[in-house]
């Protein structure tokens, strides 16, 4: 399926990253996925114009000040650009790529800095897209009219339950939120709460604790419909939860792995074949993606353009649509979700049914109609 060995020979292009690996919410599986298609792409596809992709990671732990030690390490390697992980300490790390001169391009936006970063362009939205997607099917699909919406009680948790909220208020829907604390062991009386206001759905915007929140909510005799993150129907989380997943609606930002597209074997293979320990998740198809869309831009450049940081951001900015791995296809021109940096905002939606996520949308879901300017 990756085809014949081809491998890249040349000086290496350097990839910065900064994802968050330590603390109580890690994402170690956008890291993984984004060294599988850069190993697969220095493997199978003689890298970019002859010379193999080198990515240079920093772990973060969800501290601004962190992130910012990590950034300075990162730009100190020259990097040409800076490859988006899951950095929710981005307001310590932003402006250090923005004083440098270095563009920021792709990964799984987590908070509001890097959606909104002058030299950011992002393929695809989570906190924001993926939720008011979500939280809009809720309304105009499934009828909801009220809904609880669970959150972690941090940053991202926070703006991304803030998403929710909007979405659902700006569809006229009533919204009880509830707030969890990241190191939270007992779940059950924050899902007596959720159940307590008799909503219609439930949102569990806990990408972490899936799981125990939908077990928690089963114990307390939940008979709302379950909304979640698409981290929600991972096999991990499905597998831990059982039949309390069973039904979840959830937003997913690509096609199914499973959907036998090219692209989909592609990024199922070189997974199985260079990161089998990863968890083949959204998170992981964002970083692999975010490499292959990288990839197939800069393999089009000017061949000065891959030792100027400068030229980077505007390959991406040309405010034209582009194909987008395994996703609905890009524009950057500051549009989308409304967010500068982000370039596209729909989704797929799918629902757990017997015991495995399936995508139950044909086209792609926006919720961004919802949403206040």
């Amino acid at each position: 399926m990756l085809g014949t060995s081809d491998p890249a020979k040349g000086k290496p292009i350097v990839f910065g990253m900064l994802n968050l690996e330590n603390g109580p919410v890690t994402f170690p599986q956008i890291r993984e996925g984004a060294e599988a298609a850069a190993d697969y792409i220095n493997e199978y596809k003689g890298g970019i114009q002859g010379r193999p992709i080198e990515i240079d990671d920093c772990p973060t732990d969800g501290q601004p000040s962190t992130s910012t030690n990590c950034a300075n390490q990162i730009v100190e390697k020259n990097p040409l650009l800076i490859l988006g992980g899951g950095d929710t300490g981005s307001t310590g790390s932003l402006p250090v790529y923005e004083r440098a001169g270095l563009a920021y391009i792709g990964g799984a936006p987590l908070a509001p800095a890097e959606t909104n970063a002058k030299n950011g362009a992002i393929f695809i939205s989570l906190s924001i897209g993926g939720n008011a997607a979500a939280a809009a099917y809720a309304h105009d699909e499934l009828g909801a009219e009220t809904g609880a919406v669970m959150q972690v009680a941090d940053t991202p948790g926070k703006f991304s339950g803030n998403i929710i909220k909007e979405t659902m208020e700006g569809a006229g829907m009533e919204v009880h939120m509830v707030s969890v604390p990241p190191t939270a062991s007992d779940l059950s009386s924050a899902a007596a709460e959720a159940v307590s206001s008799s909503p219609d759905v439930i949102y569990i915007n806990i990408p972490q604790n899936c799981a125990a929140v939908l077990k928690a909510l089963e114990s307390v005799g939940n008979t709302a419909t379950l909304v979640g993150l698409s981290l929600c129907a991972s096999p991990e989380s499905i597998k831990a939860a059982g039949a309390s997943a069973e039904g979840l609606y959830y937003s997913e930002p690509f096609e199914s792995l499973e959907s036998g597209s090219e692209e989909a074997q592609i990024t199922m293979t070189a997974l199985d074949e260079f990161k089998p320990s990863a968890s083949p998740d959204a998170l992981a198809v964002a970083g692999f993606g975010s490499v292959m869309n990288i990839w197939e831009k800069m393999s089009e450049a000017p061949a000065a353009d891959l030792e100027d940081p400068s030229k980077i951001l505007a390959l991406f900015k040309e405010g034209k649509e582009n194909p987008n791995w395994m996703a609905h296809p890009y524009t950057c021109n500051g549009k989308a979700v409304l967010q500068a940096a982000v370039c596209n905002g729909a989704q797929k939606m799918g629902q757990v049914k017997n015991g495995k996520g399936v995508i139950i949308t044909n086209g792609w879901v926006n919720g961004e109609k919802y949403l206040r300017p």
